[in-house]
């Protein structure tokens, strides 16, 4: 069964970066690559291989017949290891205690929006939820939800990244969570849709040859309204925080186009399509406002607006805002013959 992620076939979710690459959402890097504490040892660079061949009281055994050099760089990956094991401790709680907060404080400024179903899944609470070391280049988080399963993985970089990241992913885990299986007998297999907030994904699962014809939609808008949504958290917290993520433009071409959106057509039919799954409501306001298929030519937009190419997502801007701009004058067309 596939999982939300963030490229390839996977319909992926989440996952932030420091920077706005767009090859994020944020987030798909296969479980092989995630490293959680010292659990995962290599001997590179330590000299002679000590780190990952000795373990436990064999390092003790050892210590004995190794020369002064080698018995301190030994004593010295030690410490390391302790030391990078209780930052990880650390770092493990702080985010866990991030996690409850905003989710707290979703439940009880957006409850309105969520369903009897996504409240229950809410407050039974994330499957899993993990710090690790490493999550590949540029990334620092990914939420994962594989229809019964719920997983949170944060980059430890810093304690303001680590918040950051942790509200992030824990908006995507609060928002509309659905995945529906239609058996095809007839073809051997079974179609799978799969929703995450406004990002719905779908594909066939063949028994015989695993899964193909994978499709997705509305991705960017989803990273555009979590990031709005991360960023609203943080000011709630401390301006000086929220001021510090606005600079670091994660998917900042998308939260823009998002806040205009939100201006327009109004912050409950956003958060009815994110939290509630509402999206079919806010789709006919935006083609009511824009035009026949605005909806779906401003999606297409937001997808590209994260893209990791530049001018992709500088073309992709101007574009929406040209759809944005003849929504808004005809939202004040029908204010003037109101």
């Amino acid at each position: 069964m596939r999982e939300t992620g963030s490229s390839g076939e996977t319909c992926q979710t989440g996952g932030e970066v420091g920077t706005e690459t767009g090859g994020r959402e944020l987030g798909t890097s296969g479980e092989s690559g995630w490293v959680l504490g010292g659990s995962k040892e290599t001997g590179a660079g330590h000299e002679g291989g000590w780190t990952g061949e000795l373990q436990g009281g064999n390092r003790e055994g050892l210590k004995g017949s190794l020369n002064e050099t080698h018995r301190q760089e030994l004593e010295g990956t030690e410490s390391r290891e302790l030391t990078e094991a209780r930052e990880l401790e650390e770092s493990q709680k702080q985010v866990e205690q991030v996690h409850k907060d905003t989710l707290n404080a979703v439940l009880e400024k957006e409850g309105a929006y969520i369903s009897p179903a996504d409240r229950q899944r809410i407050e039974a609470g994330v499957s899993s939820i993990q710090v690790v070391k490493e999550m590949g280049p540029g990334k620092t988080g990914v939420y994962r939800f594989d229809g019964t399963k719920s997983t949170i993985k944060v980059c430890s970089v810093s304690e303001n990244q680590r918040e950051r990241t942790g509200i992030h992913e824990t908006m995507h885990f609060a928002s509309h969570n659905r995945e529906v299986i239609v058996p095809m007998p007839e073809k051997n297999g079974y179609m799978v849709y799969h929703t995450v907030g406004t990002h719905r994904c779908s594909w066939f699962h063949s028994f015989k040859n695993g899964n193909s014809n994978f499709s997705e939609r509305g991705r960017g808008l989803n990273e555009g309204i979590t990031t709005v949504l991360t960023n609203e958290r943080l000011k709630e917290l401390s301006p000086e925080k929220a001021a510090e993520a606005e600079r670091q433009q994660v998917y900042s071409h998308a939260a823009n186009l998002v806040a205009e959106l939100k201006s327009i057509v109004g912050d409950s039919a956003v958060k009815e399509a994110y939290f509630g799954g509402k999206n079919q409501e806010l789709a006919d306001k935006v083609d009511q406002l824009g035009g026949s298929k605005a909806y779906e030519r401003l999606s297409s937009c937001l997808d590209r607006a994260i893209s990791a190419d530049y001018g992709e997502r500088m073309a992709a801007t101007r574009e929406a805002q040209e759809i944005l701009a003849r929504m808004s004058e005809q939202m004040e067309k029908q204010k003037g013959r109101s």
